[in-house]
């Protein structure tokens, strides 16, 4: 199937420019994905590994008769820990993206969100923006505290890379402690218990052996293709 590609430019309050894009088949779409990237992705027409595999998503979306929408976001150090502000950047460019889209969602709508993009759909949903959305899906998305959704949501998909390890240290004030590391499910499950809402909606956890972070191959042992899993999990077809 053919993807067909529609980029607008949009601006933000403080005038700074960014470009929207709507991914989309020949024949009318069954359902609406909302995509945001992890903080290594700023840009539609970026060529990083984490850009190819969002671009792989979309194609495979798109295939399965769904349109995709995403966006320019601010440009970010990958090497420096994630911001408040980075977040909160993030999640008023997806709101003005949904805000943008409402006359062309159609059928089921799904906010799927990586790392950093999971962290602001998460605030997003905090808002209550969009009110209501079918399912979302989170990768490599790790929640520390209670997250409150006030937008009406049914179904989260809390998606981790079996070799993801994430450290925590117990002191701070210690420089010499080594953190304590925890896999996926471990912390997966403990994710899910902070994902609240009214009425509460239905959390659970995979897990993808061989995968990092961002869902690309990592460590010893075979790896899976993720493209399968999440487009099965967003519910647009196999």
């Amino acid at each position: 199937m053919s993807v067909h590609r529609r980029v607008q430019w949009r601006r933000d309050p403080d005038g700074t420019a960014y470009r929207t894009r709507r991914s989309f088949p020949a024949a009318p779409a069954r359902s609406t994905v909302l995509l945001a990237g992890p903080g290594t992705v700023s840009v539609l027409d970026g060529d990083g590994r984490d850009d190819r595999l969002l671009a792989r998503l979309t194609d495979r979306l798109v295939a399965s008769g769904a349109q995709v929408l995403d966006c320019d976001m601010p440009a970010r150090d990958p090497k420096s820990p994630v911001s408040e502000e980075d977040v909160r950047a993030r999640a008023e460019r997806l709101e003005q993206l949904v805000e943008g889209n409402q006359h062309l969602t159609r059928g089921p709508f799904t906010l799927v969100g990586f790392s950093l993009g999971g962290q602001a759909l998460l605030r997003l949903l905090g808002s209550g923006a969009p009110r209501q959305a079918d399912r979302v899906v989170l990768v490599g998305t790790v929640v520390d505290e209670d997250v409150f959704l006030a937008s009406r949501v049914p179904s989260v998909e809390l998606v981790y890379g079996g070799n993801d390890l994430v450290g925590y240290l117990v002191d701070d004030s210690d420089p010499s402690q080594k953190p304590a590391v925890f896999d996926p499910g471990v912390y997966g499950d403990w994710s899910a218990r902070h994902v609240i809402g009214t009425p509460t909606p239905a959390v659970r956890v995979h897990v993808l052996d061989g995968l990092g972070h961002t869902l690309h191959p990592c460590g010893p042992g075979p790896s899976r293709d993720p493209l399968p899993a999440l487009t099965s999990l967003v519910g647009v077809g196999p």
